[in-house]
């Protein structure tokens, strides 16, 4: 199947939606972003697809690790509720199909991750009834700024590795 990178309206609605219904509703939307997740997935190449997962996993350590240094932390949960983790399944995706194609400059990686992932977290403790709480204050607002600023440094820089040169 043959896939075109750059801007996707599919692929930007489909994590938004996805996004606010897991946040909101947190298991109930499990099973519909999870076929959103299976579908996106399948109409990528290959190398996008293991792009996907490799940006998944890293999103997954890193956050369990957050979780670990108490950093963030989740009412009720010791580790990432599984709807956090489908969270990461779907900006994985976006990541690969379009997000990455903006962080290709280093200071805009820097600047646009360092604000937008933590902003995410923020808006996304809002929206779920406080179910996500950052334990350590300020301490945990900076270290979510300076873990998303690699972050999109790294999505950035490695999106040639997936993405076809014309």
């Amino acid at each position: 199947m043959s896939h075109a990178y750059g801007f996707s309206w599919r692929a930007f609605i489909g994590f938004q939606a996805s996004w606010f219904a897991l946040i909101y509703w947190q298991y109930l939307a499990l099973l519909p972003v999870a076929l959103y997740a299976a579908y996106a997935i399948w109409r990528l190449p290959t190398k996008g697809q293991l792009a996907v997962i490799a940006v998944f996993v890293l999103g997954v350590v890193v956050d369990s690790l957050l979780v670990a240094s108490n950093i963030i932390q989740f009412v009720g949960s010791n580790g990432l509720p599984l709807w956090f983790v489908l969270i990461w399944l779907v900006f994985a995706i976006a990541a690969v199909e379009f997000m990455a194609a903006m962080l290709k400059p280093i200071w805009l990686a820097v600047l646009l991750a360092g604000v937008g992932g933590p902003l995410s977290y923020f808006s996304g403790a809002k929206l779920s009834q406080h179910l996500l709480l950052f334990p350590q204050n300020e301490i945990s607002w900076l270290v979510l700024i300076a873990v998303w600023s690699v972050i999109g440094v790294v999505l950035g820089q490695t999106r040639s590795l997936y993405v076809p040169v014309n």
